[in-house]
Parts: structure tokens; sequence; C-alpha cells
């Protein structure tokens, strides 16, 4: 069995390998009693990774064909006792199955935090964890910095994982979040830097907003922010003031000039281009960049395109 003790070489997750793999590395595989066997808990709470129901129904017709390809690693809590740190979902496909026995590979880990570690490291290597599922696991370290002095760093967390402290604290603030929230950022239709301004809202704010999309409508990224700063600076929940400020967007009046740079040249300069077309502005333009042309380059040739004419440059490099 492997002895992995709480240290500075505790297992780090790499996503180059495959950590089951490396906790198995030599071991020998035994088949354990599917009743000596229990789902890992932490601190009185199971695993923070979700156990889809297709997921495992996947897993038992695959099982059911094709038998145990990857052993599950367990450890040892007492003298016939087991707990499971990678598997579940494989336990789980089993047991529906009525199998009496599951492969296994036992590891010796007594450190309950060194343990959650292993759980969490190879949860994330067989699949990209949702946010929700991200939050808990960080809220979990988090507050292991609260009680035990010895435990790991938030800097430390944040080079085991990959990932910089705001986006660990990102994460985390999800738990502040309206369930129905968490379910949109968890499915993607809203971005997780939206988060922290979501968190800071009140519940009933939040859940107008979860209660928006409910209604199979959706806000982009400006309208949402546009949202979130209107609940903010006047404390209103209701859901129609959503609607209010998205009509209130879409009918903010539009730019002048499909050209981006003519616009940006306009909020500078309203009065000196007000009624000017984008034409007149493209003459002036073109104007402009002849004269430019003409005064620090001393040859040009002619071409003829579209019964235009264009002045071509020859570089004085080219000449030489």
């Amino acid at each position: 069995m492997i002895d992995i003790k709480r240290s500075a070489n505790r297992p780090r997750a790499n996503f180059s390998n495959n950590f089951e793999e490396l906790l198995m590395d030599k071991q020998k595989v035994v088949s354990l009693p599917m009743s000596k066997i229990e789902p890992f808990s932490f601190n009185g709470k199971p695993q923070p990774f979700a156990m889809e129901e297709n997921e495992i129904s996947a897993l038992v017709d695959s099982i059911s064909k094709c038998g145990i390809i990857t052993p599950i690693i367990v450890r040892s809590i007492s003298s016939n006792s087991y707990q499971i740190l990678s598997g579940h979902k494989r336990y789980a496909a089993c047991k529906k199955l009525m199998y009496l026995d599951i492969d296994a590979v036992v590891i010796e880990v007594t450190d309950d935090n060194v343990a959650f570690d292993i759980v969490c490291q190879a949860n994330i290597q067989r699949k990209e964890p949702r946010p929700s599922e991200l939050s808990k696991m960080f809220n979990t370290y988090l507050s292991l910095r609260k009680n035990v002095s010895a435990d790991l760093t938030v800097n430390e967390i944040s080079n085991m994982f990959g990932i910089s402290r705001k986006t660990i604290y990102r994460y985390a603030n999800i738990s502040n979040l309206d369930n129905g929230l968490a379910e949109l950022i968890d499915s993607k239709s809203i971005q997780i830097k939206f988060i922290e301004p979501l968190a800071k809202l009140s519940s009933e704010q939040q859940k107008a907003i979860s209660d928006y999309y409910n209604y199979d409508e959706r806000l982009s990224s400006k309208e949402l922010t546009l949202v979130i700063e209107q609940m903010t600076d006047n404390g209103s929940s209701d859901i129609y003031d959503i609607i209010k400020a998205i009509r209130n967007l879409s009918e903010k009046k539009k730019e002048p000039y499909k050209n981006s740079l003519y616009n940006e040249m306009y909020i500078k300069k309203p009065l000196c281009m007000q009624n000017m077309t984008e034409s007149e502005l493209d003459k002036i333009v073109y104007e402009l960049l002849d004269k430019y042309l003409e005064n620090n380059f001393k040859s040009t040739k002619k071409v003829t395109t579209n019964e235009k004419q264009y002045d071509i440059i020859i570089a004085q490099e080219e000449k030489e």
C-alpha cells in the first residue's frame, strides 16, 4: 500500500498525467466486498462532485459489457472497512448491477486533508468540473485555512490546481448566489466573470435575474452588466425593471457611422462632424492620405481599378 503522508510533497494536480495511474503505479489490485466500502465524506459532508444519473447509466452499460477496466481507489479506515477516494461513479454503477465485489487498489492515507486532496484531484483529472463543484471544493479548502493553521496556504492551493488566487475566491463566491444563478453559471448561460457582481445583489434581485432566464430569455454580457448596475443603483428586484433596462438599451441612439473610427471622432467632436455623411468623411480621409503620401514618398505609379485611379507607392528601398 502507498503511504501518502502530509508534507511539502503532498500530491499535486498535474493535468499532463493521469493522477489515478500515479497512485496505482505498481500496486496490487484486490477484490473487495461492496458492503465494506463507503463513499468519501469530509467533516460530515459528501465529496463535492456531482453524481449525474446519465453518467452512471452509461457506466452501467459499459461495465455490464466490459467489466471494470480501471479499479477504484480506496483507503482503509478500519481493519475491515474502506472509503472511496476515486471511483464513486464506478462504485454506484456496480451497485446498480448488484455486484458483490469490486476491483480496487488500497492506499494508506490516514490524514483526512490529504484524502480530500486526492478526491479533488482525481475528479478534476477525469472530467472538467462544474463551477458549483469547484465552489464546494475551494470553500472546503478555505474553511480549513480558518480552522487548521498548519493546512495549505491560499498560494499553495493556487499552485496545486494551477489557477490564480482571484479565481479561487471567484469560484468560492458561487455559494453566495441564488441556486438558479449557480445553475446558469454551470450551464455557461452566464459567464463566471459575473459571479462577484451578482453575489453583491440581494437574494430577491438574484432570484429576479434567474427567473428571467427561466422564462427562456437570455441576456448579452452588455445587457446583464446594465441590469446589475441598475439594480445596484436603485435597489429594485422587480423583474420588469430588467425588461425595462433591456428596452432602454435597445432604444439607445444608434451610432451615426458604420466606420468605428468615425464614431470615435464623433464622440470627441460632435459639433464639427454633425450633418457630415460617411462618404464626405471618406473623401476627406482620402485627400489627406493622398497629400501625406505625396509629401513623404518621391515616386508613385498610377493604377486604375473599377474605374477609379489610385496611387500605389513605390518604396524607396525597391528603387535601390
